[in-house]
């Protein structure tokens, strides 16, 4: 079961505490958040790049629902 796109907006736009996430999960989400806060037009690269991880790392999904 995949995680909607809302979500994931929430990720990479919230403060959210990424403590328990992997290492992987934390680098990534941290850069997007960077990202996105300097170029919010950017949201739909940014989702699609954590989409495209999260396809790729399967434990990327588990982190991210622990948010």
């Amino acid at each position: 079961m995949s995680i909607d796109d809302t979500t994931l907006q929430n990720v990479l736009t919230s403060g959210s505490d990424l403590s328990q996430a992997s290492l992987a999960t934390k680098i990534l989400v941290s850069r997007l958040r960077v990202d996105v806060a300097s170029q919010p037009a950017d949201l739909a690269t940014a989702l699609s790049e954590l989409k495209s991880f999260i396809a790729k790392y399967p434990f990327a999904q588990q982190d991210l629902r622990a948010l």
